[in-house]
């Protein structure tokens, strides 16, 4: 009984794996209920059409679909979720929507049907925020104004900002995105009143010391601190210790380094968000490599990598106490 349990746990909990190929454009790419900072959250990652961008340390759109997927298709996915989630929907206070791209960007997403979910999500009378992913530069007044008046939930964006540093942004990651479209957008957010949870990338260059990662990590949210600040917005940072996704130009980087590469030091980045939530902003650390990565390129295969760090992240990701 103990191993059927423990294989439940790994099967259909957290560790649950994002590398599983869809049935069918009538099923999600992945879905999960998790808890993050005190929210029980119902992620949910659609099959749409594939991402326009092709960024260098990122191998999430390969299983999506490089053609259309209409608007009837797309809620079959939210009602199979929604179906298989039903023991948890009294207890959800979150949805996260994404499609391994920008569900903002309507080429790819169809603005009728994120309309719907959103309205739809009504009926989830707990339910205090929707969490929507995307790129920056998908983020304008007009589409913010009009996902508002859907529903009385809060409204927060989800979005990639990575690094602060140009070099590393548009050389190593490939992010194709200037930092000024993102303090646009921070100033976007502000003027409608909406959250912003940014990803920020631990060791986002392959050749990067484990100092070296510490300071530009701290520089990187201390900035979007200050930009939030200035416009009015709650920030959350998700940070997430940089795996090296099969696949990706990043990872044959970082594998061509050598000895000069190695993960990023868990304990290192829980020190991080400690100090940040000190500070007053919360944090949480991404723990998956989704799939995407093997066992000696993520942040496990660290020589100073112990147990007992990953259990104080995962006790972080619980909620800001602590």
């Amino acid at each position: 009984m103990r191993d059927e349990i423990r294989t439940l746990y790994r099967t259909f909990g957290p560790p649950k794996s994002m590398g599983v190929t869809p049935i069918d454009d009538a099923h999600p790419l992945f879905f999960l209920v998790r808890q993050f900072l005190n929210e029980v959250d119902l992620a949910i990652l659609f099959n749409t059409k594939r991402c326009r961008y092709q960024c260098r340390f990122c191998a999430l759109p390969a299983q999506s679909s490089l053609t259309w997927i209409d608007e009837d298709k797309v809620l079959s996915q939210f009602l199979y979720v929604i179906n298989e989630a039903r023991h948890a929907l009294g207890v959800l206070n979150r949805i996260t929507i994404a499609n391994e791209g920008s569900v903002l960007d309507f080429d790819t997403f169809p603005r009728e049907a994120l309309e719907k979910i959103i309205t739809y999500s009504e009926e989830i009378l707990g339910l205090k925020k929707i969490v929507l992913e995307t790129r920056m530069e998908f983020v304008n007044d007009e589409i913010l104004n009009n996902i508002k008046s859907k529903t009385r939930r809060k409204i927060a964006i989800l979005a990639g900002f990575e690094t602060l540093d140009p070099e590393i942004r548009s050389n190593i990651l490939g992010r194709r995105q200037d930092v000024s479209i993102f303090e646009s957008g921070i100033e976007v957010l502000g003027r409608s009143k909406t959250d912003l949870i940014a990803y920020v990338l631990y060791k986002p260059s392959p050749l990067m010391t484990d100092s070296a990662a510490r300071i530009e990590a701290s520089t990187t949210i201390d900035f979007l601190a200050a930009a939030c600040k200035r416009n009015g917005v709650n920030l959350t940072i998700r940070l997430n210790p940089m795996y090296a996704a099969t696949g990706t130009p990043w990872h044959d980087e970082a594998m061509a380094a050598g000895d000069a590469y190695s993960p990023p030091l868990l304990s290192d980045v829980v020190e991080v968000a400690k100090e940040k939530r000190a500070r007053g902003i919360p944090v949480y650390l991404g723990l998956t490599s989704e799939g995407r990565a093997t066992n000696n390129t993520t942040y496990k295969a660290h020589p100073g990598h112990t147990k007992e760090s990953l259990k104080q992240a995962i006790s972080m990701n619980m909620s800001l106490a602590g």
